[in-house]
């Protein structure tokens, strides 16, 4: 289906979200926190990217503002797999394809935000 590249500092979590992701039919590369995150997006180009926001070194939100500062990657949609932000607090990173999923999340959440948020990417010019 698609390549999503899912970045958390805690080992379960990644797990948990490649194992929900790659059941859904999703390629997946994993990165350990948000510096990470954006070599890797950058790198890739993934379909869609999934983070936690609070890591070590750069956040999630952090990341997401740093993908916008790139044409090639700013159309990117994320999902932040998060307890600690806010729709409020994200206003002004995330953009209209980027969704919110609360920690902790059913798989199915997971699941529909990410099939959501495919749907909703913005197409790269030609």
């Amino acid at each position: 289906m698609s390549h999503i590249v899912a970045a958390d500092d805690d080992p379960s979590v990644r797990r948990v979200v490649e194992r929900v992701l790659t059941r859904a039919g999703h390629t997946m590369d994993l990165c350990n926190d948000g510096h990470e995150l954006v070599t890797e997006v950058r790198a890739q180009h993934p379909d869609a990217v999934v983070t936690d926001n609070e890591m070590p070194g750069m956040t999630g939100l952090q990341a997401r503002a740093e993908l916008l500062t790139t044409p090639d990657t700013e159309d990117i949609p994320v999902v932040m797999a998060t307890g600690s932000v806010t729709s409020e607090q994200a206003a002004d990173t995330l953009q209209d394809g980027d969704r919110i999923v609360r920690k902790p999340f059913l798989p199915s959440e997971l699941r529909d935000a990410v099939h959501d948020a495919l749907m909703h990417r913005r197409p790269r010019p030609a």
